[in-house]
């Protein structure tokens, strides 16, 4: 049988991977409920019970968890069972059927007694059981995923109980509330033009009204804001849903209409993702992001045209009233079964189905249980390959889990021993089944428990798949931390090869003590892909008293990088030169080209050169890489203190020029 690892407990107990079995239960299970039980064990292990199949001298009164509610789990010993090394409420399944659900311990009673108990937290170790710790002394910090019904984590802890308390214990019940996390609810992020009227979700500050929206499921919702004093101006806005990530992990949000007084404005495509990982957002107006981050993610299944900013900031210049109106979109893909029988003249790699074969499939949708299989009109002889994949799974449910709970050969389940998730192209996520061809585990194999021992590419006898009519998979899909590429993973051979044979640019930039400025390529506001001020990028801009934009003029000569050789870039000034500034705090040259490039000794930039005006040529390489593409800095105030060589301010109609090597690039 599918075998599972509790880790705590099973370290303690030097316990190894124990075969499930049915819940011990007085009732009849009903549909879509979860086993909820009393995990524990006295001072000396003796006196125990987990739900694992194992024999106890214990009755268990476990119970069935079908949603929200409140519930009575306990135990009853044969003999008096002595001290507390642990103990937990737990629901078999609940992080599938329930997800980000919470406990509340309500009672907690020995030999018939009410004892006293501290504030705990609902947590899980697997990602399939729901637990809330009673007594677990090996938990010294806070699991990641550690929540409360109250929205509060403060003064909780995996010790609430006080183990003085069972010292004797013949029988011990819990009475325990089961929550849907409060918290899952929809709001605007707001900040006016000065910051002076502010929203983050929670209670709102005096002066604003909020409608925030419960979300208990997918579909249309309507969030909003209201001002006492019209709120001038726009900084930020945002849609976000608290736990979000959690809840609903993987899901869209879908703007459908914006309204500022009670009038439509118009709005750009924006996109779905995450600054913390837990709160799911849309960024309506957010000038900060030069780039969309690696989690962005649309409705309609490309992000090429998204942007994080959606509207005209000059539709909200007096705010009384905002009003979004959205859909939760949930995130579908499909799931079946890949498979070869002996001589591979029976296959099927989804899709449609070849003659003579009918596949079931399933739509996944997130978090659950889902069934997949084959029937065959002419009995199938052996196995070549098998596994369960699910079509674009490593993109539409980054870093989940597959856990194949059951497989039916004919109608008869086989067993299945421990399997492992992964994918062979990052696209497809896929559970191998019977696999050959894989002698050792790849890089980005991942359980839910964290736990490969044991993990194989043949999980099955292939012996078992002789004259097969049917075969049926039951997996469950578990939600798991999103994959992100290692940033300071060094590049492949390949990978380097690639990029060095791409075209680059390189443009200078400067900044003087007034602002006169021209900013890096790849900067949101000014840069030279900003759509809110498109011509600053190829002028010099300064400022007046008013703080309106001057147009300082001068002329650009960037550069492509096209091969290894030497390039020069330069400003040469118009008339007004740099007004009466005698000072840069910047002067530098920003590139496209990826630093690792340079960082990983694939590529190098050398013999930097500066001329400034008719004054000498001086020699001074600084190569920034911590950014993501590569920055050659001539002077950075902020960050280098003074310039490295003296210099004078260029005047009218005179140049800067900044010259360079690159060498590593192909053609």
């Amino acid at each position: 049988m599918r075998r599972k690892l509790m880790s705590l407990i099973a370290l303690v107990l030097a316990l190894s991977l124990l075969g499930i079995a049915p819940a011990v239960a007085e009732e009849e299970a009903p549909e879509g409920g979860m086993t909820a039980y009393l995990m524990y064990a006295d001072s000396t292990w003796t006196n125990s019970y987990f739900l694992d199949g194992n024999e106890y001298p214990v009755t268990a009164k476990n119970t069935y968890v079908t949603g929200e509610g409140t519930y009575t789990v306990g135990l009853e010993f044969n003999e008096e069972a002595q001290g507390l090394a642990f103990a937990a409420v737990g629901i078999d399944g609940g992080e599938i059927a329930f997800p980000n659900y919470t406990i509340e311990i309500n009672e907690i009673r020995v030999n018939g007694a009410a004892v006293a108990f501290g504030k705990g937290y609902t947590s899980s170790d697997d990602g399939v059981t729901t637990r809330m710790n009673l007594y677990n002394e090996w938990v010294s910090e806070l699991p990641e995923d550690a929540r409360s019904f109250d929205g509060s984590l403060d003064g909780a802890t995996a010790a609430p109980l006080n183990k003085d308390d069972f010292a004797a214990v013949k029988t011990v019940e819990v009475d325990f509330t089961v929550h849907k996390n409060p918290l899952d609810c929809a709001y605007i992020m707001y900040a006016n033009a000065d910051w002076s009227k502010q929203y983050w979700s929670g209670d709102a500050p005096e002066g604003v009204t909020v409608s925030n929206a419960l979300i208990n499921g997918f579909g249309d919702y309507t969030v909003g804001l209201a001002f006492d004093a019209p709120s001038e101006g726009l900084a930020f806005a945002a849609l976000g849903i608290v736990n979000g990530e959690k809840t609903y992990p993987g899901a869209y949000l879908k703007i459908n209409a914006i309204r500022v007084n009670g009038e439509a404005v118009d709005f750009e495509k924006g996109y779905t993702s995450s600054d913390d990982g837990i709160t799911t957002r849309m960024n309506i107006f957010n000038e900060w992001v030069s780039e969309l981050p690696e989690d962005a993610r649309s409705f309609d299944g490309t992000v090429e045209d998204a942007k994080p900013i959606i509207v005209d900031k000059e539709a909200f210049a007096s705010v009384e009233t905002v009003e979004i109106d959205f859909t939760l979109v949930p995130v579908t893909d499909t799931a079946y079964l890949m498979f070869a029988n002996a001589d591979w003249s029976v296959q099927y790699w989804g899709g449609d189905a070849p003659e003579g074969v009918i596949a079931t499939t399933a739509t996944v949708d997130g978090q659950g249980a889902y069934t997949v299989g084959l029937e065959f009109a002419q009995p199938s002889e052996g196995l070549a390959f098998a596994a369960v994949g699910i079509t674009t799974g490593e993109k539409t449910f980054n870093g989940y889990f597959i856990d194949i709970t059951d497989i039916k050969v004919n109608g008869e389940s086989i067993i299945v021993n421990g399997g492992y998730t992964s994918s062979d192209d990052g696209i497809t996520t896929r559970e191998n089944i019977y696999n050959e061809w894989v002698t050792e585990l790849p890089a980005d194999a991942r359980r839910a428990d964290n736990d490969l021992e044991g993990a194989s590419p043949i999980i099955v006898d292939k012996e078992v798949f002789t004259g097969v009519t049917s075969i049926e998979v039951s997996f469950d899909y578990i939600y798991g931390k999103p994959i992100v590429k290692d940033a300071d993973a060094p590049l492949t051979e390949e990978e380097a090869a690639e990029l060095l044979k791409a075209d680059y640019n390189a443009y200078i930039g400067v900044q003087t003590t007034s602002y006169i400025f021209r900013n890096a390529w790849d900067e949101a506001n000014y840069g030279r892909d900003s759509e809110e001020n498109p011509g600053f990028f190829n002028r010099l801009t300064g400022w007046d008293a008013d703080n309106n934009a001057v147009d300082y003029g001068g002329t650009f000569t960037d550069a492509i990088l096209t091969t290894a050789g030497t390039y020069s870039v330069s400003v040469t000034t118009s008339d007004m030169g740099f007004g009466t500034d005698e000072a840069f705090r910047l002067l530098f040259v920003s590139t496209d080209i990826p630093s690792k490039l340079v960082k990983d000794g694939f590529m190098e930039i050398s013999d930097v050169q500066i001329k400034i005006g008719g004054a000498a040529t001086q020699k001074y390489t600084d190569i920034d890489t911590s950014g993501t593409n590569v920055r050659i800095v001539v002077i950075d105030e902020y960050n280098r203190g003074e310039a490295p060589f003296g210099y004078t301010m260029p005047g009218a109609n005179e140049t800067i020029t900044v010259t360079f090597t690159v060498s590593g690039l192909t053609d």
